[in-house]
């Protein structure tokens, strides 16, 4: 797909506070990197690469139970950073 679509995109850690656990494996059963996972709803498959405006490009690897829709959660490998992104609206363009 060509098309690029507002998502809401928010930012989480492997902590209790984010996850409710601390072992940083995702939905899809591999461990969460910075810079490369992503969590959205069940509509995009794991594997999809997705190109988020200002971030880059990630692979949905994870789930979250509040990420439905347009919405995306960026893993960050720390609590501090998740908080310091916080939440922004970016254009994402899924690429397969």
């Amino acid at each position: 797909q060509s098309i690029t679509e507002p998502y809401i995109i928010t930012a989480y850690c492997p902590c209790v506070k984010c996850c409710g656990k601390t072992d940083g494996i995702t939905a899809s059963g591999v461990k969460a990197v910075e810079g490369v996972t992503v969590a959205t709803d069940k509509s995009i498959p794991f594997g999809t690469k997705i190109y988020i405006d200002g971030a880059g490009e990630r692979i949905v690897q994870d789930r979250g139970g509040a990420i439905k829709g347009n919405r995306i959660d960026l893993y960050f490998s720390d609590h501090q950073s998740a908080l310091n992104f916080g939440r922004q609206t970016k254009q994402v363009k899924i690429l397969n």
